[in-house]
């Protein structure tokens, strides 16, 4: 009887961890396009105080931001026309969404406020932002059983130190780097897994 229990315990544990791995291979394409839009909104911004172009940073931040909302939330829009997901809406699948739409709609509310303040100081946004990312990084890591996510969460919260100390315009450039390495680029390895795995 306790070996039966076991078993099922393992059985039960296992399907959960695909269904995790499942779900993060779905929202990879979700990664990447963040990633990317991020990155070229910090790119912009540098490029707008160094006066290589005159488009208005907020302008751009709110585009950077909206679009890639409207990606992410495609599954959100199909379901209320009445489209059903072919993504299984498991437990460990909600739990990942959840996590990072919750993470996603914090850091969106508090950039999207320091455009419309206009915040004169907000250096500390992206040391904020590193941080969150790593937390979901890390938090994924467990509910996927993917061990390299927990150094690439480890990398962001490195990279949330050094933007707290260094806090000049180069610093952007870092963020905008974080964002395509530390982001796009899982994006890109989560999407490469799942085509693998789709293959095989």
């Amino acid at each position: 009887m306790n070996e039966d229990a076991a078993r099922e315990d393992i059985a039960f544990i296992r399907r959960n961890i695909e269904q995790g791995r499942e779900a993060a291979g779905t929202w990879s394409a979700d990664i990447l396009v963040w990633g990317v839009a991020i990155a070229a909104a910090y790119v912009g911004t540098y490029a707008r105080i160094r006066g290589l172009w005159t488009v208005n940073p907020p302008w751009l931040w709110v585009a950077c931001i909206a679009l890639p909302w409207l990606y992410s939330l495609r599954r959100v829009w199909l379901r209320v026309a009445g489209v059903r997901s072919s993504l299984a809406c498991s437990p460990v699948a909600t739990t990942l969404w959840s996590l990072w739409l919750g993470c996603g709609i914090t850091l969106s509310i508090l950039g999207l406020t320091a455009i419309a303040v206009g915040a004169r100081n907000d250096w500390w946004m992206s040391p904020v932002v590193a941080g969150v990312v790593g937390l979901c990084f890390f938090v994924s890591s467990s509910l996927c059983n993917l061990a390299w996510m927990r150094w690439v969460a480890v990398a962001w919260w490195a990279g949330s130190l050094a933007l707290v100390v260094w806090r000049g315009a180069e610093s952007l450039l870092l963020m905008a780097a974080l964002m395509l390495v530390l982001f796009a680029l899982p994006g890109i390895v989560l999407m490469r897994r799942r085509s693998l795995a789709g293959a095989a």
